[in-house]
């Protein structure tokens, strides 16, 4: 399973049937809850022969968080990689834990999270 997420890039590596050719690439999605039907180009921003590792970005417009997909990447008619996408939240934070001890000597960064250190 694949993850998907929300904010922020999405870049993936798969390990896919031998291509002769990386201009043709289609992706279908079938959402799982839903049961509608998506299908949109590759643009593989690589493709090593060797190990047969195709890498390439991937949007998903009526992504939803919780959402979950049946993909099949495919080249011509010919499917290439099946596997399943999963829709998250990102979970990267930018925001720093606030520390402190019982006389509030120690403060690191003020934030919103704040945990206190029982000395």
């Amino acid at each position: 399973m694949q993850v998907y997420f929300l904010s922020g890039s999405n870049n993936y590596t798969l390990r896919t049937e031998q291509l002769a050719n990386t201009s043709s690439l289609t992706i279908h999605l079938q959402d799982m809850y839903l049961l509608t039907n998506t299908s949109q180009s590759v643009s593989a921003s690589s493709w090593d022969s060797y190990e047969s590792m195709l890498t390439f970005p991937l949007t998903i417009a009526s992504a939803s968080e919780g959402s979950e997909y049946r993909a099949t990447i495919k080249s011509g008619s010919c499917a290439v990689w099946n596997g399943s996408i999963s829709v998250m939240k990102a979970q990267i934070s930018s925001s720093k834990a606030n520390y402190e001890n019982q006389n509030n000597q120690y403060i690191s960064n003020v934030t919103d999270n704040e945990y206190i250190i029982m000395d």
